[in-house]
């Protein structure tokens, strides 16, 4: 690869990734940043191109090896000896229960053996709790018990594979502990760095100085007050979860004539909560369910804590 840096930020989704990839990455001095999109663009490279087909293609129909030579020639025009790649997506998808991710990790593993990873987590009734707000804005409906197999008294069932079910997770499958493992597996243990979302929370820059010493990269410190993505109030979530029952067919024609901006929801949420007295936490998911999540993680996030360095315990994991 021509004695570049290659450095992966592979997520996970709802862990700050926008503004990193909008106001950190892009400001990194002797940085070539590279962001791939879920679409093709004009102006994509080759690295782009490839996790394109990565995320997008079944795998065995992949060419790394054809990818690898028009990258390596991309490399080779490349000034800046760092090329920091972020896809938040390499993890999977969180609507498919993140089943990619091995997948993604053995070829990204095969192009870029070399490689440093990062790897952001977040505590799981937290990261779960975005993560369908998200599903919530996209379009669907569906309750978060069904999008976590949740049947009650602290029980989780399985994936359910199939459109028909709808978005869904195993609850059990939210282990960041095996995230991490398989990360170092591919890569080794020095070359991975493991950090809590909530940790950016609290204070950013301690955050952005271990990614910039791990990477060895001279850093840049924005101003991490304004929020990029906005987050639903749980009344807006509850009329996104009313509005999303008309059928998805209706609602792309209409998004594709209007704009996702025009979803109610959408309006809502500019126009009248602003103008709704302030509520701490979120409800949309029950304590009940909140304990049953983290009691189902908390050896695996005391193991991944133990390992990065991190008391995740400090977070509430």
């Amino acid at each position: 690869m021509h004695d570049k840096q290659i450095i992966l930020h592979v997520g996970l989704h709802k862990t700050g990734t926008t503004f990193l990839q909008e106001r950190v990455f892009p400001a990194l001095p002797r940085v070539r940043f590279v962001h791939p999109y879920h679409r093709a663009r004009p102006d994509d490279g080759p690295i782009e191109r490839f996790l394109l087909e990565l995320l997008f293609r079944n795998a065995a129909c992949v060419d790394v090896e054809a990818h690898r030579e028009r990258i390596v020639a991309w490399l080779a025009q490349v000034e800046e000896p760092t090329v920091l790649i972020s896809s938040e997506a390499i993890v999977g998808w969180p609507a498919e229960n993140h089943s990619n991710l091995a997948v993604n990790t053995e070829l990204l593993a095969r192009m870029f053996p070399a490689a440093k990873i990062w790897l952001v987590v977040r505590r799981q009734d937290s990261w779960v709790a975005s993560a369908y707000s998200q599903l919530l804005k996209a379009g669907w409906s569906t309750t978060i018990e069904r999008y976590l197999n949740y049947r009650g008294e602290g029980q989780f069932d399985r994936y359910n594979i199939g459109l028909y079910n709808g978005p869904n997770v195993d609850a059990r499958d939210l282990d960041w502990f095996a995230f991490d493992s398989l990360f170092r597996a591919r890569w080794g243990e020095d070359a991975v760095l493991t950090l809590p979302f909530e940790l950016f929370r609290a204070d950013a820059d301690d955050f952005l100085r271990r990614f910039y010493a791990f990477a060895e990269l001279e850093g840049v410190f924005p101003e991490a007050g304004e929020r990029v993505n906005e987050s639903w109030s749980p009344v807006t979530l509850g009329l996104a979860k009313l509005v999303n029952r008309v059928p998805m067919p209706v609602k792309l024609a209409v998004r594709e004539r209007l704009g996702k901006d025009w979803h109610p929801s959408a309006v809502f949420a500019r126009t009248v909560e602003p103008l709704l007295p302030k509520r701490k936490g979120s409800r949309s998911m029950s304590p009940e369910l909140a304990k049953a999540l983290l009691d189902l993680h908390r050896e695996d996030n005391r193991a991944l804590g133990e390992r990065i360095g991190v008391d995740l315990g400090e977070y509430g994991y």
